[in-house]
């Protein structure tokens, strides 16, 4: 005597293995992408938090060495917080605007702060804030223009990384101690290496996005 075998559901195109419709995690993706308070994101509120508790100790108090410690830690957190994103599903939208406009917020108040201090030269404060702001403005205008994200390329976030370590190692080198004042020849070294990396990838953005958004081209979408 045969027996009766149960068929199980059958896939369609709408349909998952797992049961859940294309629809439905599409939903999921864009219920991800849109948090707010993840684990990320507050690692970036964090750095921009200490940012001007780093400032105080140096300018306030003196405190090279205790600055420097908390700017190399703001630098850590930078790719702290992407690897977590990345690593424990927390990528979001929010994440994916602020993470760089802190490190842009971080570059120019301490870029600053060493031009007033006389820590860098005069020029070189000049062409870091010069490729801030221009990076900066093209963000703006695009996602106010063409509701366009501009993502971080692998060159700006090594010429990012070169800065971050060259402005604590620029603070470390104006302590007075004695043993330390080759920092400062280290951390110009370092700030021009960022330097000539970010306007690098500032060519990139201008030729491969603004010529683009000027001609009146469709741009690939934000990943």
């Amino acid at each position: 005597m045969c027996k009766s075998v149960e068929k199980g559901p059958l896939l369609t195109e709408s349909t998952e293995p797992n049961g859940v419709s294309p629809k439905d995690m599409d939903q999921y993706r864009f219920d991800s992408n849109s948090r707010v308070l993840t684990v990320p994101n507050l690692i970036t509120v964090a750095r921009l938090c200490l940012l001007p508790v780093a400032i105080y100790e140096a300018v306030g108090r003196g405190q090279f060495v205790l600055a420097t410690a908390i700017l190399v830690f703001i630098g850590l957190t930078d790719f702290l917080d992407g690897y977590v994103a990345r690593h424990f599903n927390q990528v979001s939208e929010l994440g994916k605007i602020i993470d760089p406009s802190a490190d842009r917020i971080v570059i120019i108040a301490v870029g600053i702060t060493a031009i007033i201090q006389g820590w860098i030269p005069l020029w070189l404060g000049i062409v870091i804030m010069v490729r801030e702001v221009f990076i900066s403005l093209l963000s703006s205008y695009l996602y106010k223009t063409r509701s366009y994200r501009l993502d971080v390329i692998w060159l700006g976030k090594a010429g990012t990384f070169a800065l971050l370590c060259a402005l604590p190692t620029l603070v470390a080198g104006e302590s007075k101690s004695p043993n330390l004042s080759f920092l400062h020849l280290i951390g110009l070294g370092l700030a021009i290496i960022g330097i000539v990396t970010l306007y690098l990838a500032a060519f990139n953005y201008v030729t491969k996005v603004l010529i683009p958004v000027l001609k009146g081209n469709v741009l690939p979408p934000s990943r």
